[in-house]
């Protein structure tokens, strides 16, 4: 029997050279230089235009085709991003860079076979006593062989991620166990609790990713994790993280909310395929920050063509409606995201404030009051609520809801003393001309970006 002592270890793993978990830094001058630097400094449309006319200029030369790809697929053109990660691959089919791009591509929109018949790939790139140390060997040889060897690092989280998003979580928690990325004994979820709000959120993300994994009965933090990735716009991910939060708890209250959460959050059991929410997530970008109406509006219609039950597609195209002056589009828009899904509890509250913007009060305390049953604790709603009530002259009404959300608010230390100063006056003088302020304070973690 051979004793893994750390002599033999360190001859092992020194007999051939590692693969780079990077490649060198991608050179070339022209356009593929300037692609770069429009990157860098956030001019993504202009970097993608630039990135083509490098690939058309070189079609073979590996670093452009690879340039042109990766810019495309970040700005969403996925189809144009298959071509050309298919072209880099004809290039050079053995290359570990190529390789892993086309597997973390494979695995963004969904294409989870393919994903793995790459990575598998790339592990045949690996010495033969590398492939079986990773494969066989112990478990303290895995983070030393890691270190030494990157790009193992690489295909193990990208395994990680495939089984979780497959609903594997407990293949999933194995193989973090097996390669050391979680060890027993460790407290990743009070670890990731103690996180607060100046933190970097993708350190806050994955410290709640590592408690998923590495706690099967933390089932506050599975469920935050799941939040978490709700919010990020990962609706399927987090879909079965809130669910396997479900699951774990014993409190029936949290098994309630949990399943209502999963109900007007995420859908309930409406698919979403991988791709169309990918394409969401970057058409919201390119709206957002980079003002490009055509190219999200045409991601957006893609996302809601494969997946026509997915709500919020249909919330920003309403954005896009009103912010370009046509509110009776954006209603219509919001109404097909009803239709689409009616327990949608942002659909209801995003169509109840358009509709008090546009006076049309009783359509607008209807969709505020399911907003707010739906989901109670949206302070926000409840005063947009009291306003309609307010309108239409309901004041006793408006007292009650804007008390209770004022009340809800400071719970969080949010005083809305606009809120309070209009409440107090009318108390003190009764309605006066004006309506009341609606402001909108942040919604807890986990029911944002809507």
């Amino acid at each position: 029997m051979i004793r893994w002592t750390p002599l033999v270890l360190a001859l092992l793993l020194a007999a051939a050279p590692a693969i780079a978990a990077r490649p060198a830094a991608v050179g070339g001058g022209g356009e593929l230089e300037k692609a770069q630097e429009a990157f860098d400094a956030g001019r993504y449309l202009e970097a993608l235009a630039r990135a083509r006319r490098a690939a058309d200029g070189a079609p073979t030369s590996l670093p452009a085709i690879l340039g042109r790809a990766g810019m495309a697929e970040f700005m969403g053109e996925f189809d144009e991003a298959a071509a050309f990660y298919g072209k880099a691959t004809e290039l050079a089919p053995n290359d570990p860079h190529v390789l892993y791009r086309t597997a973390s591509f494979a695995v963004r929109i969904g294409e989870y076979d393919r994903a793995l018949a790459n990575l598998d790939r790339l592990l045949e790139l690996h010495p033969r006593h590398v492939r079986w140390l990773f494969a066989w060997g112990p478990g303290p040889i895995q983070p030393l062989l890691l270190k030494l060897y990157p790009s193992l690092v690489h295909i193990a989280q990208v395994k990680i991620d495939i089984l979780m998003e497959k609903d594997d979580l407990a293949r999933a928690r194995a193989l973090a166990s097996a390669y050391a990325i979680v060890t027993s004994g460790r407290d990743y979820c009070s670890e990731a609790r103690r996180r607060g709000p100046d933190d970097d959120r993708e350190e806050i993300f994955q410290a709640f990713r590592l408690a998923a994994l590495a706690q099967p009965n933390a089932a506050d933090c599975i469920g935050w994790y799941g939040q978490w990735l709700t919010d990020e716009g990962y609706v399927s991910l987090g879909r079965l993280m809130v669910l396997e939060s479900v699951r774990t708890t014993p409190s029936e209250d949290n098994k309630q909310s949990g399943r209502t959460y999963v109900r007007i959050r995420l859908g309930g059991e409406r698919p979403v395929p991988k791709r169309a929410e990918q394409l969401f997530l970057i058409a919201r970008q390119r709206y957002l920050r980079d003002d490009d109406v055509t190219g999200a509006t045409r991601l957006f219609e893609e996302a809601l063509r494969l997946a026509p039950g997915f709500s919020r597609p249909y919330s920003y195209r309403a954005q896009i409606a009103r912010d370009a002056g046509d509110a009776e589009a954006a209603v219509a828009w919001l109404r097909r995201a009803l239709q689409a899904d009616p327990d949608s509890w942002r659909t209801h509250r995003n169509l109840g404030r358009l509709l008090d913007h546009l006076e049309r009060y009783p359509e607008a305390e209807t969709h505020l009051r399911t907003a707010s049953r739906l989901f109670g604790d949206d302070a926000g709603a409840r005063l947009a609520l009291g306003r309609t009530l307010y309108a239409q002259g309901k004041y006793d009404e408006y007292v009650k809801e804007t008390r209770a959300a004022i009340t809800f608010f400071g719970q969080w230390k949010q005083q809305v003393p606009e809120a309070r100063a209009f409440l107090k006056r009318f108390e003190r003088w009764g309605p006066g001309a004006s309506l009341p302020p609606t402001p909108d304070p942040n919604i807890i973690m986990g029911w944002n970006y809507d």
